[in-house]
């Protein structure tokens, strides 16, 4: 009976110590791009000028909204025939990526996705493409997103 009643104990213990260690409040994420608009325009010539673009190559990206993104490329990589994508840091924005991927269908048209993220911020952007073909990056809150894994 001893012995039971030990194995119980020991049991709401460890149970008690991971619910007090799960229900800790994470840290708040601030906003890194708090300062930008909700959407930032696009045309399709303009992303697709970025793709030729070569490994450390400097880019200066002005959109329709008068917001520049400007950084290095640090990645332009062909995956198969019709999937290229390039990867630019952006040095205003604390080193934050922006990946960009342009698939090619069979007609010979393009798509493109692509985001700007940053694990230490809240925020990002994500690249949507609207009913009438326009590019826009779309501000998205990450903390909706993605979970947290580092418990």
């Amino acid at each position: 009976m001893k012995s039971l009643t030990t194995t119980i104990c020991m049991v709401l213990l460890t149970l008690i110590a991971v619910t007090g260690y799960s229900q800790r409040r994470q840290a708040v994420k601030s906003s890194l791009f708090a300062n930008l608009p909700a959407s930032i325009n696009f045309t399709e010539s303009q992303l697709n000028d970025l793709f030729i673009a070569t490994k450390g190559q400097q880019i200066n990206l002005a959109t329709l909204n008068n917001v520049v993104l400007a950084g290095s490329v640090t990645s332009n990589t062909v995956k198969y025939s019709n999937l290229q994508t390039i990867i630019i840091t952006l040095p205003a924005f604390k080193n934050t990526l922006f990946s960009l991927s342009k698939q090619t269908e069979q007609n010979k048209k393009n798509i493109f996705v692509g985001r700007i993220l940053n694990p230490l911020y809240n925020d990002g952007f994500e690249l949507k493409r609207d009913a009438a073909g326009n590019y826009q990056l779309i501000k998205i809150n990450t903390e909706k997103i993605f979970v947290n894994c580092s418990q």
